[in-house]
Formats: C-alpha cells, structure tokens, sequence
C-alpha cells in the first residue's frame, strides 16, 4: 500500500477511534491509540498520532487533552449528543409503521453517533415493544420513492390494502390499485401518511404508507394542488394538519364554539396560534372561532369531548350532533317494560313443572 493511503486510512481510524470510543471519562492515550491502531493492522508512532490529531483539529474536530481521571484525547462535539439520540430511538421505537427489522437496524445505525459508554447506556435504557411493530417491510422504500416524486412533482401508482375478516382470521385484503399526485409526506398519530390528490376526485386525501405495497414514480406529472386547495406557492402541511381530524378529509367549515376551560389546552394543541378566543368566562366556559374540515373524524372528536364542547354555529353541523346523540342514545337506552320482549311462554310454562 502506498505511503500516502497508508496516512488516509490511520487518519481515518484514529477519527473514528475519537468518535466511537474516547470520552470526558474515558480519555484515550498515545499509548492506547497506537495499541488499539496496531490491533487493526496500523502501525504508528507518538509523533505521527500527533500529526494527525493536529490535522483533525485543523480541519474542525474539536479534540481536548486532559489529565484526569487520566492523561488523554477524546472529542468534545458529537455530531448529535447521546439525549438527542435517545429522543431519536425513544421516537423510532414507538414508530409502529417500522418494522421490528427496521427499527433495529436504525437503532444500531444512530447509536454508532455516540462513543461506546453512551451506547451501553443507551442500550440499557432504550426498548421498543416488537409486538406492536407492523410487517411491511417495504415503508422505507416507499419514503425514499414518494421524496422524490414530490421533488419532481411525479405522479404515483401503488396498491392500498385494509385488514379484513376471512373464516375468523385478521387478514390484508386483495387491495385497491390507486394513482395520485402525491403533495406531503408527514407523520401523525403513530402513523406515516402521504397527502395527496387521487384522480378521481377534487379533495386532498391522507393515505397509511403501512398500507402501501408496491410503490412506483410515474413520469406523468401531477395534478397541481393550486386547483383543489387554497395553497399557491407551496403545500403548506402545517396548516393542512390544524384542520384535520383523524386523518378525514373534507370540505373547510367555519365552526364557533363554546368550552369548558379545561378544555384549553387540547384545543391550542389542536389549532395552535389559529385558536380564536371571542369570549371567556373565568370560572367555566369560553366561546371561540375555528376552522376545521368537515369529516366523519370531526364528528368523532366533538363526540368525545362530550358535553363539555358545544357546536353553536352553523345550524347543520348542531343538527349532524344531535342525530348521532339520537343514535347513541337508541344503543345504549334500556328499553321500557313495554319494549322489553314477551319471553317464551314455554321456557315459563317449564320452570313451573320442575
């Protein structure tokens, strides 16, 4: 090997021997490195490691010497720092839409930014539930597919399946062929959707990368959002996601609404700064102006926040409310006598002959 590759690959392993390994606690000396270089084929002297060290630093490593708890180099600056990191696995463990494969795969990928102390706290520390992890092993895939056709405002075509019931048994359906211009990709609810038009109709739909199989860019181009939103220079997700709900989609409504306060803080996570208070009473309620997508997710988020959320305007989204109270309430109304079925007289006549 010539001299100057020979000098490229020490350089290199004496960088990630810095990243992997050193520490503030666990410094690594001249003698160590050169141990730890000769044990990969490496050999090098004090004076050639000092070369190098100072080459890193001239080049940006932020490199320290210290004495204590003994004499040694380690790096003061990770790219990400070992909490960023557990905030990274904490977020991919609970991802469902990875699979178990995928998550470990990340895991090991990002703990390799941290050196080995942090990572065996890391690994103490960090779990993910496998039994919650969905079996589609094409969804980083279908990422990498969707990032480019937005990029290239591409059309898509891709196969969306739904769990079915076959003889008892939770099965994937035969699934639905769709083709769409696909506008976002963002995360919600524990789940990756991709926002987009599907040709048929004239509304923003959200679509389960989970549900995706077979994903493929198309070269026509899409159907520019301009015509079926309100956005002009670009796709603004953010304020696409204030107005959904549970992922429904649906034509834009004015709603005015009267809240209990306790309420506050799910409503300001919900619309954030576009939460308009009109009116406030300190000790109960307060009347406040939002806009939203009408939906069958609206409908179920307002039934959930029961009567401590009213609908005062308008009159048809009160009259929607009350038909679906009246249809709870036929569920689980006990029935009067009058309405209780006659029993058998039969099963009756029976008991009395015992």
């Amino acid at each position: 090997m010539l001299t100057d590759d020979i000098s490229k690959l020490r350089l290199l392993a004496v960088m990630q021997l810095l990243n992997h390994v050193s520490s503030k606690e666990h410094p690594l000396g001249m003698h160590e490195i050169i141990t730890r270089l000769k044990k990969q084929g490496i050999t090098a002297e004090r004076k050639t490691i000092g070369r190098d060290l100072t080459a890193l630093r001239t080049v940006g490593y932020q490199i320290s010497f210290t004495r204590t708890p003994q004499p040694g180099y380690y790096l003061t600056h990770h790219l990400l720092e070992a909490a960023e990191v557990h905030l990274l696995l904490d977020a991919i463990g609970a991802a469902p839409f990875l699979t178990e494969a995928a998550t470990r795969s990340l895991t090991v990928k990002l703990q390799e930014l941290v050196d080995c102390g942090e990572q065996r706290v890391l690994q103490e520390q960090v779990y993910f539930d496998a039994q919650k992890k969905l079996t589609n092993d094409e969804v980083v895939d279908t990422i990498s597919v969707l990032q480019q056709a937005i990029a290239q405002k591409q059309k898509v075509t891709f196969t969306y399946h739904h769990r079915v019931l076959c003889d008892g048994q939770i099965q994937m359906d035969s699934g639905k062929q769709f083709y769409l211009s696909p506008y976002a990709l963002f995360w919600r609810d524990d789940h990756y959707y991709l926002a987009g038009n599907y040709e048929k109709y004239d509304t923003v739909g959200n679509y389960r990368l989970d549900r995706m199989y077979s994903v493929v860019m198309l070269p026509e181009p899409v159907r520019p959002y301009s015509e079926i939103t309100p956005y002009t220079e670009y796709f603004d997700t953010p304020d696409y996601l204030r107005h959904e709900f549970y992922m429904f989609g649906g034509r834009e409504e004015q709603l005015l609404l009267r809240c209990d306060n306790g309420l506050l803080d799910m409503l300001t996570d919900r619309f954030g700064t576009e939460l308009e208070v009109l009116e406030w009473d300190a000790s109960e309620t307060f009347t406040a102006h939002v806009s939203v997508r009408l939906s069958e997710g609206l409908y179920d988020w307002l039934l959930q926040c029961g009567a401590r959320l009213v609908v005062l305007s308008p009159t048809y989204v009160r009259d929607e409310m009350r038909g679906r109270l009246c249809e709870l309430y036929q569920v689980y109304r006990i029935p009067t006598e009058e309405e209780k079925p006659p029993k058998e007289g039969g099963c009756e006549k029976a008991k009395f002959e015992l």
